[in-house]
């Protein structure tokens, strides 16, 4: 009796590493697929860092800005002037 509970408390012991591993692979690939995507500073669009041009601010602070932000700028800047 006391052999089969611990048997199934071995079992289930298992399940739940073969759980909790599946869930880490899972989460590891989710990060790497998101690894290389920042998000524009001023729309908030997410975008892979490739097109992305890169600021940094200060000794720190790193802020991105896509093509399409710093065209809108560069067009308000033009109908100031």
């Amino acid at each position: 009796m006391t052999l089969s509970i611990l048997a199934g408390l071995f079992l289930l012991f298992l399940i739940g590493i073969i759980f909790y591993g599946y869930g880490f692979v899972v989460k590891s690939t989710r990060r790497a697929d998101t690894e290389n995507m920042e998000q524009c500073s001023l729309c908030r669009n997410n975008f892979d860092k490739r097109v992305l041009v890169e600021r940094e601010i200060g000794d720190y602070k790193l802020m991105y800005f896509c093509k399409s932000c710093i065209s809108a700028l560069h067009d308000a800047a033009a109908r100031i002037h």
